[in-house]
């Protein structure tokens, strides 16, 4: 099976311990975890370093200060540039997550499964958004040993397939030229892709600020390349712990969405190999 090198994005400290925990007790325990942050706060390498000894996992840290506005798409990509570092084989998968997002026991190896020995170069997993009792109630030793770490509702478990549902349909109308280019969505918590897949699209791009749209536009774009997709939305799974969203009441009209529906090129012109302006990321080996 090819490396596998799973990447955390953050701008707080708070709930990435039961994340990297969540990576280190996966049933495929990746080869590399790099945890890049939208942030230079010390609170989150103090976080990071007590999760990583916790769970016995080392891991990558990699910092820059805040722009004063969310970088999503720059703080993956610092992630990747500093694997990109380590020369990692060029037939690597790399599984992104954020900070929040605490994978299930089987997701990092379901994911590594569905692009290992295929033509696939893009893995859709997806997530349950956890209630405030269901993140109070969260059971952290059912984790570890691979079971359920809470009960999702019916009403959850139905969510989920509808939207497999859906996703399925949209990847057959794409196949005929019938939905829109970013369908199925990309959801950028929790999927995979190819380091190849990654590479030729310059990554994620960086023109993307504030809250949302990147992962739409960077789904788009691999489409454009003409990968396929595996779709994992009811089996490839991760808990969104709760907290409250950052996520603008409507986003139709905002910037992101505006040039989401733009004509943009495959290779996004700011992205891995062509960042936008930023101080030197500063990378840092934390061992537990």
């Amino acid at each position: 099976m090819p490396a596998v090198h799973a990447i955390l994005i953050t701008h707080t400290p708070e709930r990435l311990r039961r994340t990297i925990l969540g990576v280190a007790w996966s049933s495929r325990v990746p080869d590399s975890l790099t945890l890049a942050c939208d942030s230079d706060d010390p609170a989150i390498e103090d976080a990071a370093r007590a999760a990583a000894h916790e769970a016995g996992l080392p891991l990558t840290l990699v910092t820059r200060p805040n722009a004063g506005t969310g970088r999503a798409s720059q703080t993956r990509n610092n992630g990747v540039r500093a694997l990109l570092n380590t020369n990692p084989d060029p037939d690597s998968i790399l599984v992104f997550l954020d900070g929040d997002c605490v994978p299930l026991h089987t997701a990092i190896e379901r994911h590594a499964s569905a692009l290992t020995n295929s033509r696939r170069a893009l893995s859709l997993g997806w997530r349950y958004d956890l209630t405030e009792d269901q993140n109070n109630a969260f059971d952290e030793a059912a984790l570890k040993r691979g079971a359920m770490p809470f009960e999702p509702t019916p009403a959850q478990v139905r969510a989920l397939n509808k939207r497999h549902a859906r996703f399925r349909r949209q990847r057959l109308q794409r196949t005929l030229g019938f939905t829109k280019p970013h369908k199925p969505k990309l959801l950028s918590a929790n999927f995979a892709c190819t380091l190849d897949a990654y590479r030729r699209v310059n990554g994620f791009d960086e023109a993307f600020e504030g809250w949302g749209q990147e992962d739409d536009d960077f789904g788009k774009r691999l489409y454009q390349s003409g990968v396929r997709v595996h779709l994992g939305i009811r089996d490839i799974l991760a808990c969104h712990q709760f907290h409250t969203t950052r996520a603008p009441g409507d986003w139709a009209d905002s910037p992101n969405a505006r040039m989401l529906r733009d004509d943009r090129p495959t290779a996004c012109e700011l992205g891995l190999d062509s960042p936008a302006e930023q101080p030197e990321p500063i990378v840092t080996r934390i061992e537990p």
